[in-house]
């Protein structure tokens, strides 16, 4: 320790590889903030700031969705383990938070993901220079046994295509829109009542919808150049349609922010017998609780978009007029939807036949 030229004493110091400077008016003064730094060095970073530092780099790794995915796990680790140091934290503690989501009711695969995401947050702290993390403490910690299936199997095109749309429910003419005419949800939307041509029997697909953090932001293109195209208004869907409107169809004078259409389409699937209803303890300020009612869907827009698909071959459209359809923008991705459903067609038929083989006499 050394006296500097304007008075404060100064000391350096190496902790976990890293030189660090620390100053003070007092000799005593310095020691103290070696002391302090020393220690909250050996225990490590807390929780919610190496789990802030995964996210930051994951974030960068994965797609929009798929980062999506984590937010609501991450929120509920970062509560349960809170300022904890994340060397401390122990395998009984990532059981106990595995064993709470368990008994808030989510099903099998969504407590799969609380703790697969937890084993990536540990994994990427221990691999930071001068980590303090040894080992990874979620490694030792099996599911619950007993949870629920993580989801009913998804629909087949021919179930999707039974669908009966409710007049009542605007996600109802959403799955009809989507079964009838192939168009992406981002592309839906974004779409407008003047958008519809009666007339001419024509739906004009011109933008897309993006979203940043929750917030729906309207674009003047589509996924790729091809999208931007005229779907025909089929007579199915058309006597469905409401006689129109103004804004958006699916919104108003917004389009629907990335959690209400989340929300009000699991609650949609769980009315038709293909989502479910997921409740979570919640604690106000005051420290009181309340039960979240959230919905879980069991299907995705993007599989109407294959149905749709479906009937196309279906009804004998060959591959270049079912391209220009979907708005792709390669013949080779139309193939392979085509050659998809074939293969799916082909397999059920031989099961089928096989099944029906096996109770001959």
């Amino acid at each position: 320790m050394h006296q500097r030229k304007d008075g404060r004493w100064e000391d350096t110091v190496t902790i976990n590889g890293k030189r660090k400077h620390f100053y003070g008016v007092t000799k005593a003064e310095v020691k103290r903030k070696i002391a302090a730094y020393t220690e909250e060095a050996e225990k490590g970073k807390p929780f919610r700031l190496m789990a802030d530092e995964w996210d930051t780099a994951h974030r960068l790794q994965v797609t929009p969705n798929a980062h999506g995915t984590y937010l609501a796990p991450l929120r509920r680790a970062v509560e349960f383990f809170g300022d904890t140091p994340a060397s401390e934290i122990t395998a009984a503690q990532v059981s106990a938070f595995i064993r709470k989501m368990a008994d808030q009711g989510f099903s099998r695969r969504s407590v799969q993901l609380h703790r697969d995401m937890l084993n990536m947050i540990f994994n990427h702290c221990i691999a930071q220079p001068g980590s303090s993390i040894k080992y990874n403490p979620v490694s030792a910690v099996k599911l619950p046994k007993g949870l629920p299936a993580a989801r009913r199997e998804p629909p087949e095109d021919e179930q999707l295509i039974n669908i009966v749309p409710s007049a009542d429910d605007p996600m109802s003419l959403f799955a009809w829109f989507l079964l009838y005419t192939g168009l992406r949800r981002a592309e839906l939307l974004a779409l407008r009542w003047d958008d519809i041509d009666r007339e001419d029997a024509l739906i004009h697909i011109r933008r897309e919808i993006v979203y940043e953090s929750n917030q729906p932001i309207v674009v003047d293109r589509t996924k790729t150049p091809a999208g931007v195209r005229d779907v025909d208004l089929l007579d199915k869907l058309a006597a469905v349609l409401p006689d129109g409107g103004s804004g958006y169809i699916f919104g108003g004078d917004k389009p629907l922010s990335k959690t209400q259409f989340r929300k009000e389409w699991g609650k949609y699937c769980t009315s038709i017998g293909q989502g479910e209803q997921v409740k979570e303890k919640k604690t106000k300020a005051d420290g009181s609780t309340y039960w979240n009612v959230d919905y879980k869907a069991y299907m995705t827009p993007h599989q109407f978009r294959h149905a749709y698909a479906s009937m196309l071959d279906d009804a004998g459209i060959d591959e270049m007029a079912a391209k220009t359809m979907l708005g792709h923008k390669s013949i080779v991705t139309t193939k392979d939807v085509y050659t998809h459903i074939r293969k799916n067609k082909r397999e059920r038929a031989a099961a089928a036949l096989n099944q029906y083989l096996s109770q001959e006499k």
